[in-house]
């Protein structure tokens, strides 16, 4: 006979050990905290195994714990695929689709209409974070990401591609462009991205020959909209990132000081489970992405 321990059990250490803690995993099972402990302390001696333990700080998983925890979500996820082969896709909840705010205001939000006037019919949530996705905890149907399109286990496709050069303030302009980069780098507030990983300023001024340069000062924001306000507003200079960027260059509010442009590796994808294309929203919503970006990427 199979040893299966409680499902209920499972499902509170598998929420708990994604969730990092009680009151995360009793959201996400819409149960009390002390319901949480009490199926998960059911579940160790059950067991007869120590999976949590606890501290004065929080919960953290023992040794065996973090190896229980791979094959939990593992058997999870082929519960529920299992479920959605024999039922087909759960029509009754929203679309899900997780971006950054950016790429939503800046690219998703001038053309969505268009989807709506194609698929009316599809009730869609836009979830706007930064946090990778879950797609094993149902977070989200597909997402458009930042990255060189190395997503393990998932589909990316890519969506957007960039070439980079500095932008500043008219009032700027002739200033930032009597230096040279270096100059400028040393001289100048460099508007940049919280996050390194999403920050090209280096790969432009590598290619400027400034790449020693020592940032005078940095301001960094989390929204890239809001550096490009800051830049606006003459409080440094900003990396633009061309394709992007047409509304404040077309408009005169920012302006670019040097010719130089240089391409990036890195661009927007939409990356989704290849089995969520079951779902003929899912579809719809890929398709749709794929009409809508620049024809040179569908030629990768």
């Amino acid at each position: 006979m199979r040893r299966l321990p409680s499902l209920r059990g499972l499902q509170a250490f598998e929420a708990v050990a994604r969730a990092g803690n009680l009151a995360g995993a009793a959201e996400a099972l819409r149960i009390t905290p002390s319901a949480v402990s009490h199926r998960i302390r059911g579940l160790e001696e059950e067991l007869g195994v120590q999976l949590l333990r606890r501290t004065p700080s929080g919960l953290s998983l023992t040794e065996a714990g973090r190896r229980y925890r791979s094959g939990v979500e593992d058997a999870f996820a082929q519960l529920a695929q299992a479920t959605s082969d024999l039922l087909g896709p759960d029509l009754s909840r929203p679309l899900t689709v997780s971006l950054t705010s950016e790429v939503g205001i800046r690219w998703l939000m001038p053309r969505f209409h268009r989807f709506r006037e194609l698929h009316p019919d599809i009730d869609i949530a836009i979830l706007s974070t930064y946090r990778p996705v879950d797609f094993s905890a149902g977070e989200a149907d597909l997402a458009l990401r930042w990255g060189a399109g190395d997503w393990p286990g998932l589909q990316a496709e890519p969506v957007l591609r960039f070439s980079v050069t500095p932008l500043c303030a008219p009032d700027l302009r002739q200033e930032v462009s009597d230096l040279t980069p270096a100059e400028m780098v040393e001289k100048y507030v460099l508007i940049r991205d919280i996050h390194d990983s999403y920050d090209e300023w280096d790969v432009w001024l590598q290619a400027a020959g400034a790449d020693d340069a020592r940032p005078a000062r940095q301001l960094r924001f989390e929204d890239y909209s809001m550096a490009i306000k800051a830049a606006i507003d003459g409080q440094g200079v900003v990396l633009g990132y061309l394709g992007y960027v047409e509304a404040e260059t077309t408009a005169g509010t920012l302006v670019q000081p040097f010719d130089l442009t240089v391409p990036v590796k890195k661009g927007y994808h939409l990356i989704y489970p290849e089995e969520r294309l079951n779902d003929p929203r899912v579809r719809a919503f890929r398709d749709w992405v794929i009409s809508e970006r620049e024809p040179a990427l569908g030629r990768q």
